[in-house]
């Protein structure tokens, strides 16, 4: 250890090298990378938090609901199903996270007699969210009360055959996000959420999956509602046409962005799901092939009278078919029809 004898029997240049020494010494340790430890999913809204959440809305709505719906802006109208509904902007809960959207609510109310909280702007990952914040209305539902959970989304279609518009019930789903190491119960578990360690196996309640096949037979839209597995991209970029093909073999017949982290939340917690999406887009490989055919036709310089090009939009027909769907399952399930 240098003391002041030492220090005074140095020469002038002495110090000033073993200062300069000094501070190159301080700039390669502040250079050096600094060890990151993210915070663990489960521990971002811890359940105390969550809980005053749900208290917040329970105190502002004077409700208890039973049934939970969450579905992207795509389907908002399905909103429109409440009746009386109580508004309730997320800024105004305690600690809640504000939406990207504007008028980012939870709306609760009654549907036909059955106490309902729903929202239209869900999180995405793909928009900076973690994937606690993805699950995080599902866990508020949850302490409000809920017992049934509601879950709609727009979807890709794999399935060839799917057309735009087509309904399909989710049976099943294949986790790809969550494969990665990806879940929002990564960290420590609270047993009040769950058990630590759970089965995906018939996460899709089988009861109202064959109720809402029934109800679809009675309404008459038979023809493009359809069962099938579902597959959880990280989006924002959707699959290649290889990956498609890859994902075909795994007997996925449609894929979006969202829903799964939501899914795997109200399993966890006890709640009975039903989830189904709407066919935004047709299947690349069918898109494909309708535009070669197309580019066939314009180079013969003909296009048949009776042969209109398909449209780009889901028809509002069928976005209403999906809101008499929820709305007559909610009615079967409230009344145990």
């Amino acid at each position: 250890m240098c003391n002041r004898d030492c220090c005074e029997a140095r020469s002038p240049i002495a110090k000033r090298m073993a200062a300069r020494r000094l501070l190159q010494l301080e700039e390669e340790e502040r250079r050096k990378p600094k060890l990151v430890i993210p915070t663990p999913q489960s521990l971002f809204y811890p359940f105390e938090e969550v809980e005053a959440m749900a208290n917040y809305i329970i105190d502002v709505s004077h409700i208890r609901p039973k049934y939970g719906l969450i579905c992207g802006s795509f389907l908002g109208l399905l909103i429109s199903l409440v009746e009386e509904p109580v508004v309730i902007p997320y800024e105004d809960i305690p600690n809640f996270p504000a939406g990207l959207e504007p008028d980012c609510n939870f709306v609760v109310g009654t549907v036909m007699g059955a106490p309902i909280m729903a929202i239209a702007n869900r999180f995405h990952v793909c928009d900076g969210y973690n994937l606690a914040t993805c699950s995080l209305p599902v866990r508020v539902m949850q302490l409000c009360g809920v017992k049934t959970i509601m879950l709609t989304s727009e979807a890709a279609a794999v399935n060839v055959d799917f057309a735009l518009g087509d309904i399909m019930l989710i049976a099943d789903h294949i986790n790809i996000v969550g494969m990665m190491h990806q879940t929002s119960l990564e960290g420590p578990s609270d047993p009040r959420f769950g058990s630590r360690f759970f089965s995906m196996v018939n996460a899709y309640d089988k009861g109202l999956l064959a109720k809402a096949l029934e109800i679809g037979k009675r309404m008459g839209i038979h023809q493009f509602l359809h069962q099938g597995v579902f597959a959880c991209l990280g989006g924002p970029v959707l699959e290649t046409l290889a990956e498609e093909r890859m994902l075909r073999t795994m007997q996925v017949e449609a894929v979006g962005l969202s829903l799964v982290p939501e899914v795997i939340a109200a399993h966890h917690g006890g709640l009975k799901v039903l989830a189904f999406v709407i066919i935004s887009s047709v299947a690349n490989e069918r898109e494909s092939e309708e535009k070669e055919k197309q580019n066939d036709r314009d180079m013969e310089g003909r296009v048949e009278k009776d042969e209109a090009p398909e449209s780009l939009e889901v028809s509002p027909l069928r976005l209403q078919a999906c809101s008499d769907l929820i709305g007559r399952m909610l009615y079967s399930m409230h009344h145990e029809l």
